[in-house]
């Protein structure tokens, strides 16, 4: 796949994110000053969607049971050796935002099982 064209800038509300899809997978869109973060939108602990948490600087909170993460590396903030929710790469070009999902831009650390 490439870079697909998921929405504009100003459909990300400030403080939340924006659930899109790309291809067979949902993307939470989250703006973090003047940058856009797409991660993958379900929660690993039960699979709530993580667009619909809040956004505190730059980790969304899961709103069914509490779990944070960090939007801008996937990982939790308070666990950065653990396995992250993938990121993938955005592009943002005349307001308009495009993710690839199949750049992974991060990746757990060596040495864990």
């Amino acid at each position: 796949m490439a870079f697909t064209r998921v929405a504009r800038l100003e459909q990300i509300p400030e403080g939340r994110g924006k659930r899109v899809r790309v291809g067979e997978i949902e993307v939470g869109l989250f703006r973090v000053g003047n940058e856009v973060h797409a991660i993958e939108n379900l929660c690993p602990h039960a699979g709530y969607p993580l667009s619909e948490g809040i956004l505190e600087d730059c980790v969304v909170i899961c709103p069914l049971h509490g779990w944070d993460f960090d939007v801008t590396t996937g990982f939790k903030p308070d666990d950065p050796d653990g396995f992250p929710i993938p990121c993938f790469a955005v592009r943002v070009e005349d307001g308009e935002i495009s993710v690839d999902i199949e750049d992974q831009i991060n990746r757990p650390r060596p040495g864990r099982r």
